[in-house]
């Protein structure tokens, strides 16, 4: 008789055992089902998170590595400012999709009203300053199609961008918000006057007064307007945002030119008034005018780890490459801790099942030690009857696994409402300091990477379970097989 028509006797004769090893594989299966389950999803959701977070990336100070020296490493260590030559040659790294790097600075206005909010600018109440309040923020550019543009800050809603030989340059030429422009009835074309104002600290009242100004007037090429998002946000949250987009409204792009000689003057008029300045910028050979912060925007938020791997190198002491994506290891705590508790859980199911599986189908060999004594005796292959107990073990697995499938899928949801539930997430001690990315970051918070999470009976997830279950099952069956090979058919027939 065909050896695969007696395995599939086999399971039908002797339905006892069939179904045993039946139950066994359901249980350890579900368990592999689960795990398999939990890491796909947890999988899915950093993926998409980071997506959702941006791709990318900019060099600063490692604020924490500078925390934990003590205070003599402070004082000794010398930090060199990021050279431009540095940040060009990072920008033409095969990564990075465009870049830029800004300058900024704050200057005020006599003429130029500032936005204040929505509520105080409908309650017309004017927010009045001793003296000239620096109200608004010059940011400098160098990529001329303007970075926050093209990554979706804000959105150019009226004029133009800047042409690139504005840019090379430094023309007086202004990018301002529409609430700007509306409050002080600017249009484009028209030119309105910062003032550049250099303070001085008088000893004897203990105010501050002008020590000297010069005025900077700009014309305006184009108007823009804060990318709004239509998500609902916590009490907290939105003052957070209010907050910020009375910061974004008072922003006005220019090219880097114009904050660099505007720094400049402030510089050298202080260094006329403040001689330990002077002395300072003298020993160091820096006035500190020309200070950027670069922003690298890659062609995708998977090539960050490569980008950080050949930036770093490159880079001075105590400086870093901060992904935009690092964000996710802050607020994905639950869905980590799964996923690491998914792997421990699917290495233990793994490894019970080749025991668990392998001592059952060893038991069961034991007992039909006459029946192979025959098969053996009578001239049958030793391969034909390892592949015997083959079939009716694979046979049995599929139809376990395939049960297992379904409601260790559906398990694995209920654990992971429980535990995502459960898990009460605090944000790390460690002090936060601001980065530049955090306005290149989309406001992604615990509740969203929870939300995220989603158990899914996919084809990959189909493929990969199949894979592992029939894999383990398979191994399982091999190790008892063993006994057969060794089996001598006198000694059983005596």
């Amino acid at each position: 008789m065909n050896f695969i028509k007696r395995g599939l006797l086999s399971i039908t004769r002797k339905k006892g055992k069939a179904l045993i090893l039946l139950a066994v594989i359901f249980i350890l299966g579900n368990v592999i089902s689960g795990s398999i389950s939990i890491q796909q999803a947890t999988g899915n959701v950093e993926k998409n998170i980071k997506e959702k977070l941006g791709a990318a990336a900019t060099v600063e100070l490692d604020y924490k590595a500078l925390e934990n020296m003590d205070e003599e490493e402070q004082m000794s260590i010398e930090i060199a400012d990021l050279d431009l030559e540095l940040i060009k040659q990072i920008g033409e790294i095969s990564y990075v999709k465009y870049y830029d790097y800004n300058m900024s600075t704050w200057l005020g206005s006599e003429s130029l009203q500032s936005y204040q909010g929505e509520e105080m600018d409908d309650a017309g109440v004017e927010v009045v300053a001793d003296g000239m309040s620096p109200d608004f923020m010059l940011k400098g550019i160098n990529y001329a199609p303007v970075l926050d543009f093209e990554e979706g800050i804000g959105n150019l809603v009226e004029g133009r961008i800047f042409e690139s030989q504005e840019v090379e340059n430094g023309s007086s030429v202004a990018i301002i918000s529409k609430k700007i422009a509306e409050k002080n009835d600017l249009q484009i074309g028209d030119n309105f006057t910062l003032t550049n104002s250099v303070m001085d600290y008088d000893e004897t009242t203990g105010e501050e007064k002008v020590a000297t100004s010069r005025d900077v007037v700009l014309e305006v090429i184009g108007l823009f307007e804060p990318a709004s998002a239509n998500v609902e946000q916590s009490e907290e949250d939105a003052e957070m945002l209010d907050f910020m987009d009375i910061d974004y409204q008072n922003t006005i792009y220019v090219p880097n030119e114009i904050i660099s000689n505007e720094s400049r003057y402030q510089s050298e008029e202080y260094m006329k008034i403040d001689e330990e300045y002077a002395e300072m910028v003298e020993a160091e050979g820096t006035d500190y005018s020309d200070i950027y912060t670069p922003i690298f925007v890659l062609k995708s938020p998977e090539d960050s780890v490569a980008f950080e791997e050949e930036v770093q190198p490159l880079l001075p002491e105590l400086y870093k490459v901060t992904n935009a994506g690092d964000q996710y290891d802050s607020i994905a705590a639950p869905v980590e801790s799964m996923s690491k508790l998914a792997g421990y859980v699917l290495i233990v199911a793994v490894s019970a099942t080749v025991l668990i599986i392998g001592l059952v189908v060893l038991l069961f060999l034991r007992d039909r030690k006459h029946e192979l004594g025959i098969y053996l005796s009578l001239g049958e292959q030793r391969a034909r009857v390892v592949g015997q107990i083959l079939i009716e073990v694979m046979v049995v697995a599929v139809i376990g696994i395939t049960l297992s499938l379904f409601s260790g899928n559906f398990l694995a949801q209920g654990i992971s409402n429980t535990l995502l539930n459960a898990e009460d997430t605090q944000m790390e001690d460690d002090m936060m300091y601001y980065s530049e990315l955090q306005a290149y970051q989309n406001n992604i918070t615990t509740d969203d990477v929870v939300e995220s999470y989603e158990v899914r009976l996919d084809s990959s997830y189909i493929l990969m379970f199949y894979l592992i279950g029939l894999l383990t099952i398979l191994v399982s069956t091999i190790i008892p097989l063993v006994y057969i090979v060794r089996l001598n058919p006198k000694k059983i027939m005596m």
